[in-house]
């Protein structure tokens, strides 16, 4: 990952560049959201969810996210094209500008079999995509 070492963001684990979907909705959000081990940088297993949005949103706004793993990660077809992988509801606590959540089941940050390395993910409200993206490695330097 790059940017500053002084960062509240995790370092290590699987991130998704959240932008905005290819039909926009009223709610346009855009971030990252980090799938990583608390203190464990080179796990290979995620047993949390970081939503890091690129603006202050309110707890209203953002009750009532899913946030939807597909199986595939082809972003020319539709969302609804891509099949679920797994299905996360965005109920973690909001404070200092994220949503920190533990996953009831770690997910395996590998490529292919049941890993999310290369799958889509999409940001949903009320069956509305509000972001997507796709699940890339998340490097912690090693100097």
């Amino acid at each position: 990952m790059c940017g500053p070492e002084n960062t509240n963001r995790p370092r290590g684990g699987a991130i998704v560049a959240l932008g905005p979907p290819g039909i926009p909705g009223p709610l346009q959000l855009g971030g990252d959201l980090a799938f990583h081990t608390p203190g464990s940088p080179g796990s290979l297993t995620a047993s949390h969810a970081r939503l890091t949005p690129t603006r202050e949103f309110s707890l209203e706004e953002l009750q009532g996210l899913q946030v939807v793993i597909h199986y595939s990660g082809d972003m020319t077809r539709s969302a609804g094209e891509c099949g679920l992988f797994r299905r996360l509801d965005l109920d973690g606590e909001y404070s200092g500008g994220y949503i920190e959540l533990p996953l009831e089941k770690p997910l395996s940050l590998e490529v292919g079999n049941n890993g999310i390395i290369g799958r889509r993910v999409s940001l949903i409200s009320s069956q509305s995509v509000l972001a997507e993206g796709i699940v890339g490695f998340n490097y912690t330097s090693t100097a």
